[in-house]
């Protein structure tokens, strides 16, 4: 047979297994009649054709472009409310291909239909794994189960009949999936609990149906301090498990570190360790929680708390997950407003030029003093390490002489000796300030005042950043570093100084893997 003859029949071939395709958007629910789709462009809304009289729905809700011979659809979502593409929520313009078995609701929340291709195409060998299919479905456990990691600082309960899986419907649990029977803010005790809303269970439910994997990511500090009996909050989370009736496997972080919101530990833990060696596809997750950042809103009984943290919202930005309040995501109300971080951690620039001015200037063969001003975490003693102790400056430090004496006596023998020295002290106001000031007054010595030009908040983001990295520093409890804070005066040439610079924070990482932990977010606020 020649060539051209073979082309010309595999093309007929091909043409008319795309003719004897069908594709049809299947109902989930009874109310809903199926929908006959063609090849080439297809408008879904609201119609007689479709049944669909939603006031939500547009009449040009979705744009499908089918394809029979592939056996695909190219979806655009045409209306202003968003629609829902197995789970995660698409916003207008939003464009994403569609297969076989997958699950889109015409309006978010409401009018749930599953893609059906009669004959399914081939699925391709990277797909062998893929949930949606059921002649593929991972072993389901068949027992439930509690694992232990780190030395307990992340405890896993995995219940029975659960599959891998590459979707993962993410939940935090308390104020997301349970919310308390005695209306406080914290539970009083591990029996004060009730699902949150009624339309939790049947969403849950049908998202294991379409494939997810569902899991829990909770903070559970209590457990750590003690106010919490961990055998007490396991009977807790087997009751919650068996009230949503439906398969779940919950990741419980003890304490600070890397296992705790919103750093990425526990959904790292769940890729590489629990999920049977199926790939996760970030772009089919997503994660719901109520720390969200959102600010108060109304007044009187329509009146609605602030967020406590920002921490589930930047785990799932950490994580690369799409994000939902529980309201959306249950309720199908609109995206509410949220304050952005202080800090942004993405955004540090490591070419910034060190000082402000940028053309400082150290003479080594005329003694001075320099104070170093800047709240634990600043890097106060990076700068005095990496750039003045390499100019010959004579460090002074209360940490490591063990006073502010010590530093005064350090300071005053380095000046006599006709060397520089500088001050590495938090030195947060005038007033510890004015007795090394008074010093270089009394030595004839010029005394330059350096500012760490950092942010509070990047300030507590370094100190976490340091913590996680185990680099020896000794730790900063929150009401030291916040009496500090209030305490900061900003240092002015009146107290003395013969100029006052800026010190800007240059990041200097060992390797790639601690430049992005540096770049994600780190801080619950």
């Amino acid at each position: 047979m020649s060539l051209a003859k073979y082309l010309n029949r595999s093309a007929a071939k091909s043409s008319k297994e795309a003719i004897s395709r069908i594709c049809t958007l299947r109902p989930v629910e009874a109310e809903h009649s199926a929908i006959q789709l063609t090849n080439g462009e297809n408008i879904i809304g609201r119609s007689k054709e479709t049944g669909i009289r939603d006031s939500r729905c547009s009449k040009r809700q979705l744009q499908l472009q089918v394809n029979l011979q592939h056996g695909s659809i190219q979806l655009k979502v045409l209306g202003i409310n968003p629609c829902g593409i197995n789970g995660v929520m698409a916003m207008q313009d939003t464009e994403r291909e569609l297969k076989h078995g997958d699950l889109i609701e015409i309006v978010y929340g409401r009018h749930p239909y599953e893609v059906h291709f009669k004959p399914a195409p081939n699925e391709e060998q990277e797909n062998s794994t893929d949930v949606d299919m059921e002649s593929s479905l991972p072993i389901a456990s068949d027992q439930e189960h509690w694992d232990s990691v780190a030395n307990g600082k992340l405890v896993i309960f995995s219940s029975a009949g659960l599959r891998a899986s590459n979707k993962i419907a993410g939940y935090d649990m308390d104020g997301t999936i349970i919310t308390t029977k005695s209306g406080k803010v914290f539970p009083k005790n591990t029996d004060d609990w009730k699902i949150i809303y009624p339309e939790v269970p049947e969403k849950l439910q049908r998202l294991h149906k379409d494939g997810f994997k569902i899991c829990f990511f909770t903070n559970q500090a209590g457990i750590a301090r003690g106010t919490v009996n961990l055998d007490e909050f396991k009977v807790k989370v087997k009751n919650i498990v068996k009230k949503l009736n439906v398969p779940i496997q919950v990741f419980v972080a003890i304490g600070n570190g890397y296992y705790r919101k919103p750093l990425p530990g526990m959904w790292e833990h769940l890729k590489q360790e629990l999920n049977d060696n199926v790939a996760v596809k970030e772009e089919r997750c997503f994660f719901v929680g109520d720390a969200a950042g959102r600010p108060e809103t109304g007044k009187g009984v329509t009146k609605q708390r602030k967020d406590h943290s920002l921490a589930d919202r930047l785990f799932a930005a950490n994580i690369g997950l799409s994000f939902y309040t529980p309201e959306v995501h249950f309720l199908n109300r609109r995206i509410e407003e949220w304050n952005k971080p202080d800090f942004e951690p993405s955004t540090v620039d490591v070419d910034i030029p060190q000082f402000e001015p940028s053309d400082v200037e150290f003479d080594t063969k005329k003694s001075e003093m320099i104070i170093v001003v800047g709240l634990p975490g600043s890097g106060k003693s990076h700068f005095c390490a990496d750039v003045l102790a390499t100019k010959g400056y004579v460090i002074a430090n209360a940490d490591t002489l063990g006073s502010t004496q010590a530093c005064l006596t350090a300071c005053q023998r380095a000046l006599k000796s006709g060397k520089s020295c500088v001050v590495d002290n938090t030195n947060v106001d005038a007033a510890s300030r004015k007795k090394f000031v008074a010093l270089a007054q009394e030595t004839k010595i010029p005394c330059r005042c350096f500012v760490m030009n950092v942010t509070p908040t990047q300030a507590k983001h370094n100190i976490v950043f340091r913590e996680l990295q185990d680099t020896g520093h000794s730790s900063i409890n929150d009401m030291v570093f916040n009496m500090m804070k209030k305490k900061y005066q900003t240092p002015s040439l009146d107290e003395g100084f013969t100029a006052v610079h800026k010190v800007n924070f240059k990041p200097q990482f060992a390797n790639e893997k601690d430049a992005k932990l540096y770049k994600m977010y780190l801080l619950e606020k």
